[in-house]
């Protein structure tokens, strides 16, 4: 019998991990597809923040739109507007500090800002990943996360679960080459590697909005 395989995707997470190790962006779809291999996917979650268009107009925009092709392809986005406060933040023009330089005194200018922060992401994507589990609605759960909080979910699943009836894997982007973790509470580890980058990359650009045409061949592709 194929196992069943649901994907929850940590959205930020995913991304600052893309941005450090290979630059760009993931289609939730067809990163789905890769770490399902042979296995029947069952279904993809998406899990995100979005920017409150009274803060930040353009990257609400442009994040809505990314979302929206997202959910075109079928995969269920979750989204929570992100939560803003003021904070500090020292001017970037201040040189390295290597670790045999003679100490030395530098002026910085310090600006407040207002720092945007996601609220209920991690919390979302575990219970929904934990109900897919009891509920029989999939065989493997895959949590795509760096996030060691998310370790929670193995640990609920399996002590819920009889004779480990559900498998839980997890999939993340290391921060380098040979950067792999132990994460013994899960069953199995994926390092979205190379390959996995170049078959499942998001080539769009969402800063303006989308070209129907490429948004139809893209979606008759799948």
């Amino acid at each position: 019998m194929t196992e069943r395989v649901r994907v929850f995707i940590d959205g930020q997470n995913l991304f600052k991990g893309m941005n450090r190790r290979f630059r760009g962006r993931l289609h939730p779809l067809l990163l789905a597809r890769e770490l399902a291999g042979d296995r029947e996917l069952a279904g993809t979650h998406y899990y995100s923040g979005i920017h409150d268009p009274k803060e930040n107009a353009d990257r609400h925009a442009l994040v809505a739109r990314r979302h929206e092709l997202i959910r075109q392809t079928g995969v269920e986005v979750t989204e929570r507007t992100l939560r803003y406060h003021w904070e500090w933040k020292v001017d970037d023009d201040l040189p390295k500090p290597w670790w045999d330089d003679a100490p030395q005194q530098a002026k910085a200018q310090v600006k407040k800002y207002r720092r945007a922060r996601e609220k209920g992401i991690d919390v979302a994507l575990a219970l929904d990943a934990v109900a897919a589990a009891l509920t029989d609605e999939c065989d493997v759960v895959i949590i795509v996360s760096r996030d060691r909080d998310l370790m929670e979910v193995a640990a609920e699943i399996k002590s819920h679960c009889l004779n480990d009836c559900v498998r839980v894997e997890v999939a993340y982007v290391s921060e380098r080459r040979g950067d792999e973790r132990a994460l013994p509470e899960y069953d199995a580890q994926i390092e979205i590697d190379q390959q996995i980058v170049d078959r499942a990359r998001d080539s769009f650009n969402y800063g303006k909005k989308l070209p129907k045409a490429e948004v139809e061949k893209f979606l008759a592709s799948l």
